[in-house]
């Protein structure tokens, strides 16, 4: 599975402004509001908006089908010294630092690339910044056999099918600017170390934003995969992505409970944006001790498409794991999910939320 084809960019944050409700194959009709009622002014949808929002479905997306590589019988495990790599390249993502690197092998004889390495980021003196390691979400990634004689992939291209590829993530850096240029030092699970230089588009990314100063700065790290080569063709264009998203968060949530939050679609344009294929998004709740991330698709059973100027709402659930501890400096992340979009950074529209985490 490799969700990272393409070059890296910085996230698009897109807020919808005051944007008028439409209603769903489900509406009730509306009743008349006396003239003297104010408008509500809390995000919280209210009970007469229920018949309104369309309904939270908990399916979730299939990943899409993968090439696997050719067994090759007795590959011994790769050695730092049989494998190249490039540049770790990252851009923002909501405050974060989001990149990836991609490994071939260079030796003689097929090796196997097995499990998580560990990522460490420099300074320019050498020194390991204090940042707290974790493992992405995500489904055990298989064994990558690389062949022999890989071939560098060209600059601004993607990759060929067969190397490897890692993502990786950093957050909450409060500590002075490192002093560049940094470089990754990736040490393998079962042997060696490789090591990289970090490449910041413009330069002007060295590390990610402090959103608490006490809270540790944290980077996690996926497993290996295996790339699947450029498409034959271009991938049409996904119609959903002109969208417009306006999130309708209540600004609490309890830990080991459902939080219950609205995401509203808008269609700009002067042409309905069918909702097929079907979108998937990803919900992810960021807090000073990590990440947690969702994947669903979109109920579109309910609403085949959105008319010009027409503004359709979706009820949204999110898990809060009982283990979450308390925080005021949570924050609720929704986003048309990169992967099953096959993409690389996540797609337009994306928003945030602040959300304060109380225990039970």
């Amino acid at each position: 599975m490799d969700r990272r084809r393409l070059v890296i960019g910085s996230a698009v944050l897109l807020v919808a402004g005051c944007v008028a409700t439409v209603s769903t194959p489900s509406t009730v009709p509306a009743t008349k509001e006396p003239p003297a009622s104010p408008p509500p002014t809390s995000t919280t949808p209210v009970a007469s908006d229920i018949a309104r929002i369309v309904p939270w479905s908990s399916e979730t997306p299939v990943p899409p089908a993968t090439a696997t590589a050719t067994p090759v019988p007795g590959a011994a495990a790769c050695r730092a010294d049989q494998l190249a790599a490039g540049s770790a390249g990252w851009g923002g993502a909501t405050g974060s630092l989001l990149g990836r690197f991609l490994v071939w092998n260079a030796s003689d004889s097929p090796c196997r690339l097995k499990g998580l390495a560990s990522v460490a980021i420099v300074d320019a003196a050498g020194r390991s910044l204090n940042v707290i390691e974790s493992t992405a979400a995500g489904p055990p990634a298989q064994p990558i056999v690389l062949g022999s004689r890989q071939s560098a992939p060209a600059l601004d291209q993607e990759p060929p099918r067969g190397l490897a590829s890692e993502t990786f993530q950093w957050f909450n850096w409060c500590a002075a600017s490192p002093k560049g240029p940094l470089s990754l030092a990736v040490t393998l699970s079962e042997s060696g170390v490789l090591r990289l230089p970090v490449a910041s588009p413009g330069g002007d990314a060295s590390a990610p934003r402090c959103d608490d100063a006490a809270a540790p700065s944290t980077l996690t790290v996926s497993e290996f995969e295996e790339t699947r080569g450029p498409s034959p063709t271009e991938p049409p264009a996904v119609p959903a992505e002109g969208l417009r998203l306006a999130l309708e968060v209540p600004d609490q949530a309890t830990a080991g409970q459902a939080f219950h939050y609205v995401a509203a679609l808008t269609n700009p344009s002067a042409s309905a944006i069918p909702l097929s294929p079907c979108p998937t998004y990803r919900e992810s709740l960021v807090t000073p001790s990590g990440q947690v991330a969702l994947d669903y698709v979109l109920d579109c059973a309910a609403v085949a498409s959105i008319g010009p100027g027409q503004t359709v709402r979706f009820a949204m659930v999110f898990e809060i794991p009982r283990s979450q501890p308390p925080t005021d400096k949570a924050a609720l992340i929704w986003e048309f999910d990169p992967y099953y979009s096959e993409s690389f950074m996540p797609r337009s529209p994306a928003q945030k939320a602040a959300v304060r985490i109380v225990a039970p």
